[in-house]
């Protein structure tokens, strides 16, 4: 049954690309009693669904845990969300729409999700049916599993539900796919159940990521490059391997007759042979030999040997473990240069799992792998694999080197590195058409930096060539020292200028590509100098004296407040010096100067670009060094306390999000000791914590406290305490007699944007609780001024399906995930059957009677009711072996237990057993599977 959770008024909200009102459809183990009334059929089991009704709006995704979210298009920019509970599952779920992204989190991965061990991709409902990973499309998940560094690659064995598809080993990992139907299964073999604040995973593994699907980068229009000066000189790339990482080749085409190496496909069920087209306009934009136009359309290195490695599927898109599998067999095939024109549209941090693979395998190998910048067009989107520190990172101009509208422009996010390092021109790049013909023509245009990024690849090769001992960073220093300046743009938008490969080849003398002095943190206190060595290579016979000099503006503010702040504005003039102002760089060596930066001149909250210039005596020849460095705006200390309701110190999981910030919520973990201190940014926020606590029924009462406060005004030190002993009970009154059927625990905050409508600046949790939960407590607020902030506790209320009494004493029961319902009132007399094994049952009457057993690992729910059908029981009562209350599936993944089964505390249910050992157990038992009222 689908249960509702309306908005709390009319015309709350309506987030076109979130969850308006979410249901649930669960199982009987959350809450107790849930949906008895219309119990789901046994098709309504936890599992994959293929069928999602295509053209009804429905999508359902079976998550890592086994749970099944189906997700509607209610309409009005609706959607409603029901959750299935994979068998045996404990906990509650919550659902939260951030940015109009719907993800769903079940109480069990909140931990892991903490201690960085899950990719939070996982559960990003929206995310997941955009990539294609809904049941109707993938019967798998496909992971990338990380091992640490301890684990052995022979211990490293695919976990149970899941099969090997490649190794990993840039990223010491391997790529499986998980079936849906193991789900459970797989989650239970490396998630342990934990009560730590930083759990381990099982199996050896550090960390499991979504093997997430990567897609080629194309947009708009790109110019194409002459290399000609080059070619004059005799330099085309010969003899120099470089891997072209895409959707394959058409390994017919003219253009690419001859020119191929070796050729490998890592997508499954597809050959090398490009039926997208990218793959193959790439690869001859790198080395194309121009046969089909009488070599007037030759690429950049038409004597280079190309290896082509099809990593992206013919849709385009493909899975990250595919294109790392790539990038390990390019670097084993002695490719010096490799080729990616592909990329995630999520900005990177540069730690992302395939960034680590290109620093990893760039240092191994010594192979430069050039990157395009992707096409989101805005400042800090760079994505992954461009933002990787060894990365060459491309970025697009037209043919008048305008930067394209479409190129993604730094600085990297996280930490305002620079990136992108280089532009390539690049409107409407006449290359290699896949499937072409005289007929239909040879060529055609694509567009964006992926159209760039071959460009600098098949330059990198010529430079490869000439210089055959230069490795990756050589290669790259050259590029970027001696491209041509665009002064009409940051190196936030065109990297170091736009690829020059007449110079670059013409070059005697090189210079370091670039250097960032790093952030200077708030508040400064004792900020020192910083100093970067930059390193002049003379590959000529004879010294040369170089004349440097240095200058810096001012490139803007922080990127989520004040981004154009003061841009343009030039540096303090001592801000940034050189240790000399010539340096003589002797012939077939090197010379450095140490660049220094003066962060204390700096004004907070502001970015700082520049370069360093060398020219040479005539002044005619130069080469440049970019830098830059980012000074702090205000931070102050958020001191955080959370305490369980006797006040004593708790572990815990807090969200924060930051209002008035494009930022996703983010969690901070809370050790045993209940407190920690953050350094945060200026600014207004809402933190939210649900926190297992006492309940207020008995001692095996268990309750749920969400604590939170949704405006902290950080601007000075402050101390948020998330004390649960100054929570108050929050309960529901109704006339008639009732159990709950379902507790809800809903918090909504809203920065008060524009954009709330649609899902940004809004955080949306709507908690449903497990049966263990009986009692909820919150902590009282003072009232928001800053946007919108609503908390709802909601009940669901129907009368016992269940209700038994021992010589009129209540006796507490609690039903158990998929059970039969017991129907009718008659009073049974209860038989004690030990752990209710079938040797213990036959020498036992107890057909037609209550079967009271003590739980033990011996036996499954499921194979525990069984026995006690097979029997003949009429209904099961299961007494817990450990303190706490019992809730276990007894059914199977597609039908239910043939004997209604509830469970009692061992505290509750050690009279209940002494009295049935004595034979003077009768039990009145009233069944209501249908309740007349809800």
């Amino acid at each position: 049954m689908i249960s509702r959770i309306p908005p709390s008024r009319s015309g709350r909200r309506a987030l076109a690309a979130a969850v308006g009102t979410v249901a649930f459809l669960t199982s009987l183990a959350s809450p107790p009693g849930l949906a008895m009334a219309d119990a789901p059929t046994a098709t309504d089991a936890a599992r994959p669904v293929t069928d999602t009704g295509t053209g009804t709006g429905q999508h359902t995704v079976t998550l890592l845990t086994g749970d099944v979210v189906r997700v509607t298009d209610a309409g009005d920019g609706r959607r409603t969300a029901d959750i299935t509970r994979a068998p045996g599952a404990t906990g509650g779920v919550r659902t939260e729409t951030v940015d109009g992204d719907l993800y769903v989190y079940p109480d069990e991965v909140l931990p892991y999700l903490a201690a960085n061990r899950l990719d939070k991709r996982l559960f990003d409902v929206t995310s997941l049916i955009e990539q294609g990973y809904d049941d109707a499309h993938s019967t798998g998940i496909p992971l990338i599993l990380g091992y640490g560094a301890r684990t052995a690659p022979a211990d490293r064995t695919a976990p149970t539900g899941t099969k090997r598809v490649r190794s990993l080993p840039a990223i010491r990992g391997t790529a499986v796919r998980a079936a849906k139907k193991q789900a459970r299964k797989l989650w239970k073999s490396v998630a342990p159940a934990t009560s730590s604040a930083a759990p381990e995973l099982d199996d050896g593994l550090s960390k499991i990521w979504l093997d997430g699907r990567v897609k080629a980068t194309l947009r708009d229009s790109t110019a194409q490059i002459g290399a000609a000066t080059a070619w004059g000189k005799g330099l085309d790339g010969k003899g120099v391997k470089v891997a072209v990482l895409d959707t394959g080749a058409d390994l017919g085409h003219p253009v690419l007759a001859g020119r191929i190496g070796g050729t490998r496909s890592f997508v499954p069920g597809e050959a090398v042979q490009d039926g997208h087209g990218h793959g193959t306009h790439t690869a001859s934009t790198v080395g194309g030999s121009g046969a089909a136009s009488d070599g007037a359309e030759k690429g950049v290195a038409p004597g280079a040997d190309l290896l082509i490695g099809k990593v992206l599927a013919d849709s385009g898109y493909g899975d990250e473990s595919w294109i790392m599998a790539g990038m390990d067999w390019a670097a084993d095939q002695g490719a010096r240069v490799v080729s990616m024109s592909l990329g995630t549209s999520t900005p990177s941090d540069g730690t992302d799992v395939i960034s680590q693979a290109v620093n990893r395998l760039t240092d191994e190998s010594g192979a430069l792998f050039v990157i395009a910048a992707g096409n989101s067009g805005a400042e800090g989107t760079v994505g992954s694999p461009g933002a990787a520190d060894k990365a060459l990172t491309v970025a697009a101009v037209d043919s008048a080197d305008k930067r394209a509208s479409f190129s993604s422009q730094g600085p990297r996010v996280g930490d305002y590195g620079l990136k992108p390092d280089i532009s390539a021109p690049g409107v409407a790049v006449l290359a290699a058409k896949a499937g072409g013909s005289a007929a239909t023509g040879w060529y055609q245009t694509m567009s964006g930096t992926s159209m760039a990024t071959p460009h600098v690849a098949g330059a990198a090769a010529i430079l490869a060539q000439e210089h055959p001992g230069w490795k990756a960073q050589e290669i790259k220093d050259a590029l970027m020292s001696a491209s041509k300046e665009l002064p009409a743009y940051t190196t936030y938008q065109v990297g170091g200028g736009r690829a020059d490969l007449a110079a670059a080849t013409a070059a005697s003398v090189t210079a370091t590509g670039s250097v960032y002095f790093g952030i200077d943190a708030w508040p400064h206190a004792g900020s020192g100098t910083v100093g970067r060595t930059v390193t002049y290579r003379n590959s000529g016979a004879e010294p040369v004296e170089l004349h440097l000099a240095a200058n810096a503006t001012v490139a803007g503010g922080p990127m989520d407040t004040d981004p154009a702040a003061d841009k343009g504005k030039p540096a303090p003039e001592v801000m940034f010096t050189l240790s000399a102002d010539t340096v003589t760089v002797p012939a077939h060596g090197t010379a450095t100067v140490t660049a220094t930066a003066e962060p204390g001149l700096g004004a907070d909250g502001r970015r700082y670009l520049g370069q360093v210039t060398a020219k040479d005596e005539s002044g005619a020849a130069s080469v440049r060094t970019r830098f830059g460095l980012y000074r702090e705006d205000a931070r102050h200390n958020l001191y955080v306390t959370l305490k369980d309701r006797s006040g004593r110190p708790m572990a815990g999981w807090v969200e924060i999000q930051r209002l008035g910030s494009a930022e996703d919520p983010y969690g901070v973990t809370i050790d045993d000791s209940g407190e920690v201190n953050l350094r945060l940014r200026e600014g207004t926020y809402s933190l939210l914590t649900y926190q297992e606590v006492a309940g207020s029924h008995g001692p095996d009462s268990v309750g749920m406290a969400l604590m939170g406060d949704p405006e902290v005004v950080l601007d000075q030190d402050r101390e948020v305490a998330l004390d649960a002993s100054r929570t108050r009970e929050v309960t529901a009154e109704v006339p008639r007699r009732t159990e709950d059927r379902s507790l809800s625990m809903n918090w909504y905050r809203a920065d008060g944007q524009a954009g709330n409508a649609w899902g940004v600046g809004a955080v949306e949790v709507q908690y449903l609780l497990d049966a263990r939960y009986d009692s909820m407590f919150v902590l009282p607020t003072r009232k928001a001024t800053q946007g919108t902030f609503e908390y709802e506790t909601r009940w669901r209320k129907a009368l016992p399906a269940l209700t038994v009494t021992d010589d009129g004493r209540p006796v507490q029961v609690i039903g158990q995930g998929r059970t039969a319902l017991y129907d009718g009132h008659e009073r049974l007399k209860a038989v004690y059957a030990g752990t209710g094994t079938p040797a213990e049952y036959a020498a036992l009457n107890v057909n037609g009677k209550v079967a009271l057993v003590t739980r033990s690992d011996a036996l499954t729910g499921a194979r525990r009711a069984q026995a006690a059908a097979d029997a003949g029981a009429a209904l099961l009562l299961v007494v817990n072996d450990r303190p706490g209350k019992l809730i276990e599936s007894v059914g199977t993944s597609t039908a239910y237990s043939a004997v209604p089964v509830f469970s009692v505390t061992a505290r509750n249910g050690a009279s209940l057993v002494a009295d049935a050992q004595r034979g003077r157990l009768r039990l009145d038992v009233e069944g209501v599977p249908n309740s007349p009222y809800m």
